[in-house]
């Protein structure tokens, strides 16, 4: 096993997917918005405020929800930033200038990612309450998936693709 792999595993071991690192999430994220919107006037009182508030929320998720849900999360989290960043990439490669786009035609990448990053948080929350009793009876066949879905998914992108450089 790679130094990364034992490295990954040491994490998960240690419970860091699903406890450490949604609370520093939140952290920063709290931090930045008591910052931004200058709840309080010293910085010292919105890292108090920031660092109580994370450990309560964090305290409360740990112990109403599964373990998995967090790293299940940030997987559909990752993967609906990279369809939007794909998108993005795929129109600056092929010359758009965004300003001259209209206002539905910007939104496209972003309702692509959140599009995948919806349906993929109502399955992990599904998966994690055991409410996958109806999917479990449904065989799928892999040849199927390769030999449909992936064309269809991959048509799908170039038709998106071909939309958005042709005007």
């Amino acid at each position: 096993m790679s130094f990364f792999a034992e490295m990954v595993a040491f994490m998960s071991e240690a419970g860091l997917f699903h406890l450490f690192f949604p609370w520093l999430l939140l952290l920063t994220f709290t931090y930045g918005v008591l910052q931004k919107y200058e709840v309080f006037e010293e910085p010292s009182i919105n890292g108090a405020v920031a660092v109580a508030f994370s450990f309560l929320a964090i305290g409360g998720v740990y112990f109403a929800f599964p373990e998995t849900l967090f790293t299940n999360f940030a997987a559909v989290l990752a993967f609906a930033s990279f369809v939007a960043l794909g998108f993005l990439i795929v129109m600056a490669v092929a010359g758009i200038d965004l300003d001259s786009m209209t206002d539905i035609e910007k939104n496209i990448p972003l309702a692509a990612g959140a599009l995948i990053l919806g349906g993929g948080l109502i399955a992990v929350v599904a998966s994690s309450f055991g409410l996958t009793g109806v999917v479990e009876n449904v065989e799928v066949d892999a040849d199927m998936v390769d030999e449909v879905l992936m064309p269809v998914l991959l048509l799908g992108f170039i038709l998106a693709v071909v939309y958005i450089t042709s005007n």
